[in-house]
């Protein structure tokens, strides 16, 4: 009974180990599965995009076709456009030589005129300069003028403050006195 009870137990043991690769197996064929569906369904999609580029391609090939078609009639158009620009070149470089002396001239009269301006510039600063030294001339001259007519009221002053002087010693002589009001009066004359 021992021995059955032992051998039922290793029994057991290789039964739930079995059950467990049993059950490792049975999920790696689901995943497996799971795998071939995708593989499936990418492969037809796959089939789908091949299908699309297939009827791309042979539009690109017809597209190509036309192209090519076209590139051919327009060499020829180019060969003959060639054959006209030709006998216009030797127009075109005539009067390309003509322009070059056109331009010459006018950048030699260009040149004329920018050695004038610069001419100009230099009368320009010159007048400015004169104006600027006349101005201060004037300026000058106002301030002696000014001067000038300073002293020339100061010497009136003078002249007539001389005059004052003399009327009040002649006052002073004959009267011994002399009023405010007569002061005042002389005082007045000197502002004269």
């Amino acid at each position: 009974m021992e021995k059955t009870k032992n051998e039922l137990d290793i029994t057991r043991k290789k039964l739930a180990g079995r059950e467990k690769s049993l059950t490792e197996l049975t999920e790696r064929k689901s995943l497996a599965r799971r795998s071939l569906d995708e593989v499936k369904q990418e492969k037809l999609q796959i089939d789908i995009e091949h299908a699309k580029l297939t009827t791309d391609k042979s539009k690109l090939e017809e597209d190509l076709n036309d192209a090519i078609e076209k590139i051919t009639h327009l060499e020829s158009q180019l060969n003959l456009n060639i054959e006209k620009t030709s006998g216009f070149e030797q127009i075109v470089l005539d009067k390309d030589k003509e322009l070059q002396k056109k331009e010459e001239e006018l950048l030699n009269k260009v040149k004329e005129l920018l050695n004038k301006d610069e001419t100009i510039q230099d009368l320009r600063s010159q007048i400015e300069d004169l104006k600027n030294k006349l101005d201060n001339e004037i300026e000058y001259t106002n301030k002696q003028i000014n001067k000038f007519k300073v002293f020339e009221t100061k010497m009136s002053e003078t002249i007539n403050a001389t005059k004052v002087i003399e009327k009040i010693k002649q006052i002073l002589e004959l009267k011994g006195f002399l009023s405010d009001k007569e002061l005042e009066s002389l005082l007045d004359e000197i502002g004269d």
